[in-house]
């Protein structure tokens, strides 16, 4: 059963985040600790009467007078006070150290102790007068900040101990991942924020600890609080992004006319003249260029503007003056630099996205350094190229075209077609029930040169079994040791068995 935050005691942390405390010095050691009252302490006698839970604000004239702070945080820990307020003036340098090895919360105040004594007091005893004006207080900030990752670090820093992200669908776009990961002693708030067109956008989503130092109902306010921020962050982002997009996507088809010129094949093209627009958008196309092509496991045509805005928010995430550019059924973006060999940078950015791009059921392609206008252009086809062979390995899968070789020509075959040609010149072979593991051996045997034994071995089963499957094989007309026919034999298997495990199926692909 939930309790209503308005009924409980105001705790530290949220304290800290209104005035007077909110430009104080803290050095808290349980921000989820309750607050029952406010007591101004001039004496050390003061200070021996103290309850649990009381909030001691030292007063400067009894420091003055002798006062040892060091003795007042060793009596407040033996009372077990949920934290010490002092003056600037008082604390050492020591006293934050001393305090932490106490365990015990010391807060350091500018302000005259005594009207800060009276501001916490009506605080404490009215709190949830208390949460309406840290309500404001946080509105505010939200309301200055334009954009979306302004006002996740806002509700983040506002909500210590409670990570809290932006996600659409799985896919974290702004914020803290841990929001999104099962944890013990937890629950999860989700508030969905909507676009003017009252749309699902994505959701915001917080863990919070149970018990931790904000209540159920503080987070869920907090998090509806911040929709209208983050729907204009939103639309302004996404005004951004489109315009960035076009500008991106016209200039890079710039570049590749650029090089596709005649007078680009006479000219060394690692010195093609690079424009100098180009540095208007941050690029130095003029340096080593690595490609990289972010590509569907399965495409179905050019993507949405709207899948695109998602892509481009989680590729860009932590670098963003790196480009994306929508291209055919993908999208291809660059990393340049002086050493062609140095790919550290792009190697850490492809693995921050890993997940985002398993979420999405991407693959990835990275093509090698090349430079200039032209070598990006080169880099970019290999990094394709790629992203085609990463397409049999599933989705969030990284290739190098450096790791491809000339067998990548055959994640160009036209699969569904090469197996309708099965179905019309292997009648009886695409009706059998078994046809799924005779096209599986007959592959494995040609892949190995014909050697039944290293076949047996790749397929984990004895060499009398392969030859067993090899006959019905003949038998149902796949005469595979034909040599006319072994080459193109050769490429209708791999075919057949590319498509069936995409489709996890050996049903034949005509009706």
């Amino acid at each position: 059963m939930r309790t209503r935050s308005s009924t409980l005691p105001i705790t530290l942390g949220e304290l800290a985040r209104i005035a007077p405390l909110a430009e104080a010095e803290l050095h808290l050691a349980d921000p989820a600790r309750g607050v029952q009252q406010v007591v101004l302490a001039e004496t050390f006698d003061r200070l021996r009467h103290c309850t649990p839970h009381v909030l001691v604000v030292l007063h400067d004239e009894a420091a003055t007078g002798g006062w040892s702070l060091a003795a007042a945080l060793h009596l407040a820990w033996e009372r077990n006070v949920s934290a010490v307020v002092v003056s600037r003036a008082v604390a050492g340098s020591s006293s934050a150290a001393l305090a932490e090895r106490l365990a015990m919360s010391l807060i350091v105040i500018d302000d005259d102790p005594v009207e800060v004594a009276l501001q916490l007091a009506g605080q404490v005893s009215a709190p949830a007068a208390a949460r309406a004006q840290r309500q404001a207080r946080l509105a505010e900030l939200l309301a200055e900040q334009t954009g979306i990752r302004g006002v996740l670090g806002v509700l983040n820093r506002e909500l210590p101990g409670v990570p809290v992200a932006l996600t659409v669908g799985d896919v974290v776009i702004a914020g803290q991942a841990a929001a999104l990961q099962d944890r013990p002693q937890t629950e999860r708030i989700e508030v969905d924020v909507h676009t003017a067109a009252e749309r699902s956008a994505g959701r915001l989503v917080a863990a919070v600890p149970v018990p931790g130092p904000a209540g159920l109902d503080q987070v869920s306010s907090v998090l509806r609080l911040a929709r209208p921020a983050l729907q204009a962050a939103w639309a302004r982002g996404r005004l951004d992004a489109a315009a960035r997009a076009a500008h991106e996507q016209a200039a890079f088809g710039l570049l590749r006319r650029l090089a596709g010129e005649p007078r680009a094949a006479l000219t060394d093209p690692a010195v093609l003249e690079v424009p100098s627009w180009t540095g208007e958008l941050g690029w130095q196309v003029g340096q080593f260029n690595r490609a990289v092509w972010l590509a569907p496991v399965h495409p179905a045509g050019e993507p949405s503007d709207d899948v695109t805005y998602l892509i481009r928010a989680s590729w860009q995430r932590g670098h963003a003056t790196w480009p994306l550019i929508a291209e055919g059924d993908g999208w291809v973006s660059w990393h340049s630099g002086a050493d062609p060999e140095d790919a550290v940078a792009l190697r850490r950015a492809l693995g921050a996205f890993r997940d985002s791009a398993a979420a999405h059921r991407l693959v990835i392609g990275v093509g090698r350094a090349h430079q200039g206008v032209a070598g990006l252009m080169r880099s970019a086809a290999e990094a394709r190229l790629a992203a085609h062979v990463a397409r049999e390995a599933g989705p969030g899968v990284v290739q190098w075209f450096d790791q491809v070789g000339p067998a990548a020509a055959l994640a160009w075959l036209p699969a569904t077609e090469i197996a309708q040609v099965a179905d019309l010149t292997l009648t009886e072979l695409m009706t059998a029930k078994d046809r799924a593991v005779l096209v599986q051996t007959v592959l494995a045997v040609l892949d190995a040169g014909g050697s039944l034994s290293q076949a047996s071995r790749q397929l984990g089963v004895h060499r009398n079994t392969v030859l067993a499957r090899l006959a019905r094989a003949r038998q149902l007309g796949l005469t595979y040791d034909e040599p006319g026919q072994r080459l193109a034999l050769h490429v209708l298997c791999y075919a057949l068995t590319a498509l069936w495990n995409e489709n996890g199926t050996a049903q034949s692909p005509m009706p």
